[in-house]
């Protein structure tokens, strides 16, 4: 069940409108039970769901089938294995419909900083961090003009191979916070090692790991053990 801790009604409404900018109304009748006017009357606020009509269409709506269908639906396979994301990261109806995974598979962890590497990753945490009420903590490519003190970690890209350096702030974390890190798409898991190891540098606690796509097998063991619970969305075959 889907337990929330604002009220029901309005994430329910919420999600309607973010779906509605996604499906036609006749999609949403298939997927809800519901008929389009009823629909357009709880998206317009004519009227409000009760909590238990709000707590079946939250439900309904956030199914596996129903989210593995949209993210099926705009993403791209470059070439085998190597898939473009761009469809989902930047398309904002997309990211709240995501965001509302993010809440109920990680608000019962009392997350305090959500963090990710730039850039793809960005828009994905900054829905998360908005709907989880916490920080947004962003690794950065190069140091920050104006930012003095840096934590500092190197990884080897996969393509093109190369060494990436990334760096995130010694004061944007403290050890009394509880992260979760957020990614568009995990392919070795490089990005996040390197990321959960700034998070411990900085004294703060790794709590979970939500992508919303992964490709291949090759990050699960790297990660499984380092966090309490990894999300993905989706996964999608390697090379």
């Amino acid at each position: 069940m889907f337990r929330v801790l604002r009220d029901a009604r309005i994430f329910a409404i919420e999600l309607l409108r973010a779906f509605k900018k996604v499906f036609k109304y006749r999609e949403l009748e298939a997927i809800t039970g519901l008929p389009a006017p009823a629909l357009w009357r709880y998206i317009n606020m004519k009227i409000m769901p009760t909590a238990e009509r709000a707590q079946e269409l939250i439900e309904k709506l956030t199914v596996p089938s129903v989210i593995d269908r949209l993210i099926e639906d705009n993403v791209i396979e470059v070439s085998k294995g190597i898939y473009n994301v761009s469809r989902i990261s930047y398309n904002l109806p997309l990211l709240k419909i995501l965001s509302y995974i993010t809440y109920r598979e990680f608000h019962q962890y009392d997350i305090t900083a959500v963090a990710t590497v730039e850039v793809d990753g960005i828009p994905m945490a900054v829905t998360a961090s908005d709907i989880l009420d916490s920080k947004l903590v962003i690794a950065r490519r190069r140091p920050e003009f104006g930012v003095k003190n840096y934590f500092q970690t190197s990884y080897l890209a996969r393509d093109p191979p190369a060494m990436v350096s990334i760096y995130l702030p010694t004061n944007a974390l403290t050890i009394n916070d509880r992260v979760l890190i957020v990614d568009d798409l995990i392919h070795t898991g490089r990005t996040s090692q390197a990321l959960l190891k700034l998070v411990r540098m900085s004294g703060a606690t790794p709590i979970g790991i939500f992508s919303i796509i992964s490709v291949g097998d090759s990050w699960r063991d790297p990660l499984r053990n380092q966090v309490e619970k990894i999300h993905i969305v989706k996964h999608l075959p390697g090379e």
